[in-house]
């Protein structure tokens, strides 16, 4: 027997600390695609670009969401050639998922779909950014049960990407869509994988990050055999520091020849054999197997692997006791730091490490030159201001713990006190001098983390607010602004969209065509607005009325709202919803011409994302006049878009065509491939059934009872389930005949 093991405590990494090095990669490539270059050949505007996306993010971090998300809008709209932009689309997309704007999260994530042109090989930055949009589109369409959806954006990534860290991810969500639709085997199947994959191009394979789980993968064709026999898969894990562990693999699948073992590691002195790898800084982890049976025959032959134990540094400002996070600084109080580096232990004894603090400040602007710049142009590039340094220290900061220290873990404090005007501050003391709205920024230097012996800054920054005053304040904020009354009207039009359903899921049309009016005249305000307000809001406005429209069944008026819509807004990302929900209207009340003409509309814009379901309804209206024709369109679905929900739909309802037309040989193939290319899709209970029936009509008896089981196996308590137990047990009479 030959085992291959791939034993390195990279899982611990790549699930857990990849993040920090992914991002700090992305800061650091940024090639961009335009001609104006400067001596270090990158593009003059994109530096423009990068600032604002980066402060984008860090007002978005600051819960100041409008300002952000109008810089990244800004930078998607005037850098449409530059590189920068899909990093903004992502930050963007990434930011809308999180407040639940799913829809609009998926189109700016769509964005980047650019990167991935046919015949092109997708690595580095283009890769991990093409990667965490697939994967954030099917978060965004999981937690909008659009499981169909999810399915298609995860499965890209598992069959075209599998040994990423997004692999491991989608595998997980893939198994909680299934969770969600009871599909139990499925989950368990999808489940199993998560954690199972390995990039192999990682820097991060040599390292694994203190104090998080150490995993162990092995693959080799003979692990299934092992598993048949009753014999543990066991590997001897050993520390420099002195400790020694077993881990037991557990077999990852039946078939895969892959098992994964795992181990918690914390920082401390050795102790054997108690179920935890302790380590301390500058470990390193060696991997032992014996393999009792190799390719060449031989016997107990060794197979090693070594890993290097790192801490990727976190600096953070602390309360006292340095466990909860700290808020805000307060003039004439001290300010605590923690840092949480393993790489810095070097002795038994508590040991010292140091930080730069400094607080900082933004000149005052000049009034005069403030008054002649657009405002909204001031507002969409954010403050350009340069901070300026006011007053630095250098903090000692001590590790934390008693007796030997090996925590990693180190705390210091510096006070701060209040500008005095006219006083210099004194840039030698161990005071920190601060005044009101100024940032104390502390800096620390990580000579070692996941990604190896890479210089990495870690910083931290909290702002001064005053001093402690406990006595009440009473302040009135208002806001005579367009784009503020356009917001308050949406969120009451949406507020009305509600109740409107409220009324007619109760009978009370009368009520719901009253309060759907009220909701239309909030939103019409915006549509009709002379004053500038963004886009997006009358797009929004849009939107509601015409599902206002349709909830009191007003379909001629939603018709005219959503063809209006896309005169005004061709390229937008609502513009095929909107054509979609005409044609979905037209549909539903027999004007099928008229709904293929719109359908047909669908698949004639250059960048719409609703063409496999344009494709698909076309064949649904097509189907109840002419079915032959219908199944040409069905096939013309599953051929064009194959990575689309829709495919597998449109397979289904072939295999429906080819039972009833007695065409069992077709339908047998077609079924082969439906279950080969779509494994999540919801219609394979039905699918197995009609196997099951194709089979038995082609007089295939084996083929028959081992898809019956298989239907009773995998959807035990499905809708089919009693109906294959009959059939099965007529097929087991039939065979013995």
């Amino acid at each position: 027997m030959k085992l291959k093991p791939i034993m390195t405590g990279i899982m611990a990494a790549v699930l857990l600390g990849a993040w920090s090095s992914v991002e700090a990669a992305r800061v650091a490539k940024m090639p961009v695609e335009t001609t104006a270059t400067n001596a270090n050949g990158k593009a003059e505007g994109d530096f423009a670009a990068e600032r604002l996306v980066e402060k984008a993010k860090e007002l978005i971090l600051a819960q100041e969401y409008d300002r952000g998300v109008k810089m990244l809008e800004n930078v998607i709209d005037q850098y449409p050639k530059s590189r920068v932009r899909y990093k903004a689309s992502l930050a963007l997309g990434n930011h809308l998922l999180n407040i639940q704007k799913y829809n609009e999260a998926i189109h700016y994530l769509r964005g980047l779909n650019d990167l991935n042109k046919p015949g092109t090989e997708l690595s580095g930055e283009n890769r991990d950014w093409y990667l965490e949009a697939q994967y954030s589109i099917g978060m965004a369409y999981f937690n909008m049960r659009q499981y169909g959806n999810a399915f298609t954006a995860l499965r890209a990534i598992t069959r075209d990407y599998p040994n990423t860290v997004w692999a491991n991810q989608a595998y997980y969500y893939i198994g909680m869509c299934h969770f969600a639709q009871k599909n139990w085997n499925k989950v368990i199947e999808s489940l199993t994988m998560v954690g199972t994959f390995i990039d192999p191009d990682s820097s991060a394979v040599e390292y694994t990050e203190a104090g998080r789980r150490f995993y162990v993968k092995s693959v080799d064709a003979d692990i299934p055999v092992l598993y048949q026999t009753g014999n543990d898969i066991k590997l001897q894990v050993s520390t420099k520091n002195g400790d020694r562990e077993i881990i037991i693999c557990a077999i990852v699948g039946t078939k895969e020849g892959m098992a994964m073992g795992s181990i918690p590691t914390a920082a401390g002195l050795a102790v054997t054999n108690d179920g935890i790898l302790q380590v301390i800084g500058g470990d390193v982890i060696t991997i032992k197997y014996y393999d009792d049976n190799t390719e060449a025959g031989e016997k107990d032959v060794l197979r090693e692997k070594t890993v290097k134990v790192v801490s990727t540094a976190q600096i953070s400002f602390t309360t006292g006791t340095y466990e909860s996070q700290a808020n805000a600084a307060y003039l004439g109080q001290p300010v605590f730091i923690y840092v949480n580096d393993l790489d810095r232990d070097a002795s038994v004894a508590a040991d010292k490490i140091t930080v730069r603090v400094v607080s900082r400040y933004k000149p005052e602007k000049d009034e005069s030159l403030a008054r002649s710049v657009d405002t909204e142009k001031l507002i969409l590039q954010g403050d350009e201001r340069e901070y300026e340094i006011r007053d630095e220290a250098t903090v000692t900061l001590a590790e934390l713990g008693t007796s030997a220290v090996h925590s990693g873990r180190f705390g210091g404090s510096i006070m701060i006190q209040s500008l005095v005007e006219g006083v210099p501050p004194n840039k030698s003391d161990n005071v920190l001098t601060c005044g009101m709205d100024d940032d104390i920024v502390a800096f620390y230097t990580d000579e070692m983390n996941i990604d190896g012996a890479v210089r990495r800054d870690a910083t931290a920054t909290l702002l001064v607010v005053g001093e402690i005053d406990g006595r009440p304040m009473v302040t009135q904020n208002v806001v005579f602004d367009p784009v503020v009354k356009a917001k308050k009207q949406i969120v009451e039009a949406t507020a009305y969209l509600q109740l409107t359903r409220i009324f007619k899921s109760m009978g009370l049309m009368k009520n719901a065509v009253e309060k759907a009016n009220q909701g239309m005249e909030r939103v019409q305000d915006i549509i009709l607005a002379k004053t500038p307000i963004p886009s997006r809001l009358k797009e929004e406005a849009f939107q509601i009325k015409w599902d206002l429209q349709i909830e009191i069944e007003d379909f001629t008026g939603a018709v005219a709202t959503c063809q209006l819509f896309s005169r005004l807004f061709p390229t937008s990302s609502f513009a095929d919803e909107a054509l979609m929900k005409i044609g979905m209207v037209k549909l539903e009340t027999k004007d099928i011409p008229g709904a293929i003409k719109v359908f047909t509309s669908i698949l004639s814009l250059p960048n719409s994302q609703a063409k496999a379901e344009a494709r698909y309804r076309i064949a649904e209206a097509q189907e109840t006049s002419n079915k032959s024709i219908a199944m040409q369109t069905y096939k013309q679905c599953a051929e064009q878009f194959p990575d689309s929900e829709y495919a597998g739909k449109a397979l289904g309802k072939l295999a429906d065509y080819y039972i009833e037309s007695k065409e069992y040989n077709k339908a047998d193939q077609l079924l082969e491939q439906i279950f080969q290319d779509y494994p999540d899709a919801s219609f394979l209970d039905s699918m197995l059934l009609k196997w099951v029936i194709a089979a038995y009509q082609m007089g295939n008896y084996d083929k028959a009872r081992e898809k019956c089981t298989q239907l009773l196996f995998e959807y035990p308590g499905n809708q089919f389930a009693a109906q294959a137990k009959t059939i099965l047990s007529k097929l087991e009479r039939k065979i013995k005949e």
